[in-house]
């Protein structure tokens, strides 16, 4: 329904087919179809069911007469719901010939044993054919309402099921000797019902239908449609969504709404810088945008996988050779980057993805270059950076909360040794209740040491000492930049230690942990992404 495909061949008359097809090369339309039907019959086995009760209650009341001959045309419909509901439920996603047929044959067939049944009924009990007519009425409507359809397709299959309501009234009030006029009087009031129905049932369809072309148009970003929302990252929301040519799985991220123009500007021109990052280890952006209504969005590759808060929070405190693994991609991310002039100001576990990709294990990715800042002399980006403390209080370097408008590469290594301290420990290196208290430690308190820690007995004496001069609070006690502190990783004792098959071991071993998709984890509190205007700051106090 979000999307208009081809239709495959289908022995379906074409009248009958709807613009929103299940077609091959969109499984997922045709699972969403599949579904729905699935509810329909669903709906109509239980409706079926309490009514097929209440007839057995009846019959024990002695409220039906001696006999109930309607009854087995009503067991027979509801398996045929039964049959409808199950079918749908199929893990397997059927042909678009084989939805199209379920749909009309299932209804129809609904529709006469519902009809046969009040055609039993009426010798019986004065209100047998109206029992009939009601429930071929909700059958239609209920159909109408959940089966996506167009409205001619709508009409087509609801003038086809109100059809044996006619032939059974001609049959049980019409005889052979009545004259014509006669005839045509006793038909009015099926006739009447079925064009009301008929009318009723092909206007939901209308309305429904026009609804989700709607939706279609709305979620339509260029050459890309939202699927579902995934997430919600510091500046906005990530959803699912594919190409419409090149139907590759993409991620969408919408800025958030309540920005101004300025900052709509920035980020414009701060995706553009990050587009420009081809290195493996950083997430790609393929392209970006407005919607109708001016939202700013970028589309990038999407992932599966665990961010490396994620893979914490679910495993615990990580092998050191795991850590030296994982932090040599995130330098080499970051060195590309910071050869460009860019820094990334916001890295954290939570921005930093665990995947696999291309058969190979614990391939890292750099997210969220959305708060980067150019080192070059760009008028426009750096007075936007100006007075600015933008980050993730966690992982502040001490000069974010001091100088933000001096920042250099070697803030970003002090935020990578505070992940390395919490893929080492498995907590944060600092442990406050509040901001202004977590900023104050970054500041003036020195880390616990390593080696100290209950989970990090094991951290190596050299790789310890890394982390360590990452998280010095002056920049020029840390690693020179991003190539030199990898080099220095390199040399660990521990960085051969974490290979191919060990990483593909443990994505089996925590299959059921489950997969997150990149870019869609929803952060808050002290470990939110935080952004403070500290001129104004000054100007207030």
């Amino acid at each position: 329904m979000l999307a208009r495909v081809k239709l495959a061949a289908s022995p379906i008359p074409p009248a009958l087919r709807s613009p929103v097809q299940p077609g091959s090369r969109e499984p997922w339309v045709a699972r969403l179809v599949q579904d729905r039907i699935a509810l329909f019959g669903k709906t109509m086995f239980w409706i079926a069911m309490v009514f097929l009760a209440m007839s057995g209650v009846f019959r024990a009341l002695d409220l039906t007469g001696p006999s109930d001959p309607g009854r087995e045309s009503h067991i027979a419909a509801t398996l045929i719901a039964f049959a409808l509901w199950q079918i749908g439920r199929m893990k397997q996603t059927l042909s678009p010939g084989a939805l199209l047929a379920l749909d009309c044959v299932g209804t129809i067939s609904l529709c006469v044993f519902l009809v046969l049944m009040g055609y039993y009924l009426s010798p019986v009990q004065p209100w047998g054919f109206f029992a009939g007519t009601l429930a071929v009425f909700h059958t239609i409507t209920a159909r109408a309402v959940i089966v996506p359809s167009t409205p001619r397709r709508t009409a087509l299959i609801t003038a086809a099921g109100f059809a044996g309501l006619i032939i059974s009234a001609n049959l049980l009030f019409v005889g052979p000797s009545m004259e014509s006029s006669a005839r045509w009087l006793t038909l009015i009031g099926p006739l009447a019902w079925s064009s009301t129905g008929t009318a009723l049932a092909t206007l939901a369809s209308s309305v429904i239908y026009g609804l989700r072309v709607e939706v279609a148009k709305a979620q339509q970003l260029g050459q890309y449609t939202l699927e579902r929302k995934i997430g919600a990252g510091g500046m906005g929301e990530v959803y699912r969504a594919r190409h419409a040519l090149l139907r590759r799985p993409t991620a969408i991220k919408l800025l958030a709404g309540d920005v101004t123009a300025a900052q709509v500007h920035r980020f414009e021109q701060e995706v553009q810088l990050t587009a420009s990052l081809t290195h493996p280890n950083t997430i790609s952006i393929y392209d970006f945008g407005h919607t109708p209504d001016g939202t700013f969005y970028y589309a990038m590759e999407l992932l599966d996988g665990l961010t490396l808060q994620e893979v914490v929070e679910r495993d615990g405190a990580q092998p050191p050779s795991r850590v030296i693994h994982i932090l040599l991609q995130a330098c080499a991310a970051l060195a590309e980057a910071h050869a460009a002039g860019l820094i990334h100001r916001d890295i954290k576990p939570a921005y930093i993805f665990l995947c696999r990709l291309g058969g190979i294990a614990d391939v890292v990715k750099v997210l969220d270059f959305g708060l980067v800042k150019q080192l070059t002399s760009d008028a426009t980006i750096m007075h936007s950076n100006l007075n600015t403390l933008v980050g993730t209080p966690l992982y502040l370097s001490p000069e974010s909360i001091t100088a933000p408008e001096q920042l250099d590469a070697r803030s970003d290594l002090y935020a990578l040794g505070a992940v390395a301290y919490f893929l080492l420990s498995g907590t944060p290196m600092f442990s406050a209740r509040s901001v202004v208290e977590i900023c104050s430690m970054h500041l003036h308190t020195e880390p616990q040491p390593l080696s100290q820690r209950a989970a990090s007995a094991s951290v190596p004496a050299d790789l310890e000492r890394i982390v360590h001069d990452c998280l010095a609070k002056r920049p020029e006690d840390r690693p020179l930049d991003a190539p030199a502190l990898a080099d220095r990783l390199r040399a660990c004792e521990a960085s051969s230690g974490w290979h191919d098959a060990q990483a593909k071991a443990w994505w089996q071993h925590h299959a059921h942990l489950g997969s997150v998709p990149a870019d869609s984890a929803s952060t808050s509190g002290t470990e939110g992404t935080m952004q403070v205007d500290l001129q104004a700051r000054r100007s207030q106090g």
